[in-house]
Parts: C-alpha cells; sequence; structure tokens
C-alpha cells in the first residue's frame, strides 16, 4: 500500500458546491460521497444515533468499513426531522446549498416540508435528487427495500446462479446500493453540467430498480429480443473458474484465436484440433466436456504459474484472489490505488483513491469522517442562526451538539 506522494495539487472541480445529504444507509451517502471527493461540502443530516450504516461488526472508533467509506469528507449535524423545529431547521440548511439528496420513502419528504417544490422555492436552481427502492411512483412506490430484496427482485441472483442453477445473490458487497450510488453520482453530475449551460435546475427521481435494470440492460434486451433468460449461458466456453493443482484459475479464452493460443499454451493442441471443439458452437454444445479435458490439463500446475504462462501467451486469465491478495498486488502498489492515510476521526486506514480524482494523501485537506453532529454548531452558525438560537435548538432536543471532549477525542 501507498503511503502518500507528494504532488501539486488543482483544485477539485465541485469546490465551492455545497450538499445537503438527507440520506442514510449506502446508495444515496455513497453519492455524496463521491461528490465529497470531487470538492463539494457536504452537510449530512444524522439522527442522535447516527446513520444506521455505523453500526455493524468490524467497529473501530465507532465506526464501521461501509460508513467510513461513505461518510468520508463530509460534515455532520445531528438533527431530530421529527422535531416540531427539525425541518425548519433543515429548510435553513438547504436553502444554502446547491444540491439536495435525500432517501426517505415516497412521501415522507413533503409531509416534512423538505420535499422539491418547497425547497425550489427558496432556491429556483436547486439540484434536488430523491434516491429510493422503487421510485416516486407505481403500485410498489412505498414497499421497503434493502440490497440484497432488490437483488432478489431485479432477477440478479438469477443470473448469478451456481453451476446447479441455484439463485445466488452477491454476499459481502452491496451491490444494488453501490451501482444506484454510482448513478445517482452520474446523474447529479449530468444536471450540474445542466445547471452550467442553461441555468435551471433538476428534480432526479433514483431508485435501486432503475438503477439495476440500466446495469443488466444486456440481459433485459436478451430476455426481450429471445436471446435467452437470465441463468443461460452468455459467453463461448472455454471461460470460467477451473481448479488447479494450487488455487483457482478464472480464465476467458473464448474467440477463436484465444482458444487456439490456449490449447498450444496448456499443450493439448488437439483440443483444437478435436472437430467436437473447432467452433465456438461446438465448443458450447460439448462445454461440459471440454471443461473435464481442461480441468484435466490444467492440475498439473498452480494458478500462479497458469496465470502468468498464460498471459505471457496472449490468454486472459488471473488466479482468484482474496481481497487481501488483490490489495498486496503489485499492479496496485503501481497504480497507487490503496494508500494508508491518516484519517481524521479514524486514524491510520486504507483509503481506495477513486477512478479519476487525486489521491487523498495529495490533498490540501486532509482527509476525514465525522462524529455524530461534529459539526452542527458550524452548519447552524452557516445558516444564519444566532448563538441563542443554537442553545435554545439543543435545549429543546431538536439538535444534539457533541462537548468539546467528544470532539477532541474524535479528532485526535
Amino acid at each position: 500500500m501507498d503511503r502518500g506522494r507528494s504532488r501539486a495539487v488543482t483544485p477539485l472541480p465541485l469546490q465551492g458546491l455545497r450538499v445537503f445529504d438527507l440520506s442514510q444507509g449506502v446508495a444515496g451517502p455513497y453519492c455524496t460521497m463521491l461528490l465529497a471527493a470531487q470538492g463539494a461540502d457536504v452537510v449530512k443530516v444524522e439522527p442522535f444515533e447516527g446513520d444506521w450504516i455505523r453500526s455493524g461488526r468490524n467497529q473501530h472508533r465507532g465506526h464501521t468499513p461501509a460508513s467510513i467509506t461513505v461518510n468520508l469528507g463530509k460534515r455532520s449535524i445531528a438533527l431530530d426531522l421529527k422535531h416540531p423545529d427539525g425541518p425548519g431547521t433543515a429548510r435553513r440548511i438547504a436553502a444554502g446549498c446547491d444540491i439536495v439528496i435525500e432517501s426517505f420513502r415516497p412521501g415522507v419528504a413533503a409531509r416534512l416540508g423538505l420535499d422539491d417544490a418547497t425547497l425550489r422555492a427558496d432556491r429556483p436552481d436547486l439540484i434536488y435528487a430523491s434516491v429510493s427502492g422503487f421510485g416516486q411512483d407505481g403500485p410498489l412506490s412505498r414497499r421497503g427495500v434493502v440490497d440484497q430484496i432488490m437483488q432478489a427482485f431485479c432477477g440478479w441472483m438469477t443470473l448469478n446462479a451456481d453451476a446447479a442453477g441455484q439463485p445466488q445473490r452477491t454476499r459481502n458487497v452491496v451491490l444494488a446500493d453501490q451501482v444506484t450510488g454510482l448513478y445517482a453520482y452520474q446523474a447529479v453530475s449530468g444536471a450540474l453540467i445542466g445547471k452550467l449551460r442553461h441555468g435551471t435546475g433538476a428534480r432526479l427521481d433514483i431508485s435501486l430498480m432503475g438503477a439495476m435494470a440500466a446495469f443488466l440492460a444486456p440481459r433485459l434486451v436478451a430476455a426481450g429480443t429471445g436471446g435467452g433468460e437470465a441463468g443461460q449461458v452468455y459467453f463461448a466456453a472455454p471461460t470460467g473458474e477451473y481448479p488447479t493443482r494450487a488455487g483457482t484459475l478464472m480464465l476467458a479464452a473464448r474467440k477463436p484465436a484465444e482458444y487456439q493460443r490456449f490449447c498450444e499454451a496448456i499443450g493439448r493442441p488437439d483440443l483444437h484440433a478435436d472437430e467436437r471443439y473447432a467452433t465456438q458452437e461446438a465448443r458450447n454444445r460439448n462445454a461440459a466436456e471440454l471443461d473435464r479435458e481442461i480441468a484435466a490439463s490444467l492440475s498439473t500446475r498452480g494458478a500462479d504459474e497458469w496465470e502468468t504462462l498464460l498471459n505471457e501467451r496472449g490468454v486472459m486469465a488471473s488466479v482468484v484472489r482474496s481481497v487481501g491478495q488483490f490489495m498486496a498486488s503489485e499492479q496496485m502498489r503501481v497504480a497507487g490505488l490503496v494508500e494508508t492515510v491518516d484519517v481524521g476521526g479514524v486514524g491510520e486506514c486504507p483509503l481506495v483513491r477513486l477512478p479519476g480524482a487525486p489521491a487523498w494523501s495529495a490533498r490540501t485537506q486532509a482527509p476525514a469522517v465525522p462524529a455524530i453532529g461534529q459539526h452542527g454548531g458550524d452548519i447552524l452558525r452557516e445558516a444564519g442562526l444566532a448563538e441563542r438560537d443554537i442553545r435554545q435548538l439543543a435545549a429543546a432536543r431538536c439538535v444534539r451538539l457533541p462537548s468539546t471532549e467528544e470532539v477532541s477525542s474524535h479528532v485526535s
């Protein structure tokens, strides 16, 4: 892992923009983290107990790996939106923001007076994005959904079926949530360009369902044009994972020239000459038998050896690695994609460099993850509240301001 490099820093593209983050979990917060990584000032609203993503396994100084990732670079205010003064306080903060992102169930934002129409009265050029499970309209719009539920709903589990055809969800990665966060970031970025060109804001409806539909577009096209349902073979054999003498190898040798080079590299030119495997169509028809032949040949060496040998011969192959092995790879080190950084509120922590963004260690402002409500006082002052008003909100339990000791301990 890279511990940082010295380099000149150019201004980040979103510096000077302010984002009001009313989202929780992963999808919305992942989007706003990406905005923060490009220089936006992201003000995150949390309940007094904090965003629920802070709870869970692998706790480190009050954070989970997920909460470190999605809260990086943000400021936090602990604000009770159910308090009579909560929505009005939030509206005052939103009036000073260029972008609002919320993840309430449809109808809740309007009930709180924090919907697009209300906030646009204060800021006509506002970019307002709603992140939900099924969208703002339709028979399922008010239904609750989390990542694994959407994986089941959208067909992903069927696409990801095991060799026996049993549907499988992607575990340990919140696929639908992170895909949605990426699409939300793309939509907000597009709206920002539209605002620069045309001077208008935007109303964005981003859903997990819509994001996964876009992500799975080729498979939806296939299902709608007779190109095969989910679960059927998509690429020509041989492709997939194969056991070796030591470790598992992922192989992709589906094009004719690749297949010929592969057969020669493993010492089996007969597999290329055999009419049962001579064409892509023939290899697909006889895929099970071909896989057995390949597995027997690959059992003579370890996956590391095969990876090197095959790639040298122009055949795409990779050892099936753990995340730790991926992080420790020489290519990752040379690319500088993971660096150990002293993160405020967390301490030394490996951070992933985001595509197209500068290294965290090369930024003028050190990265930090906020404590719950750490910046509440400053955020309220910036919204125009007097000290007396801030004290009254705190006394009424509308906002929670951390003690000096809590903040000092978190940032030390």
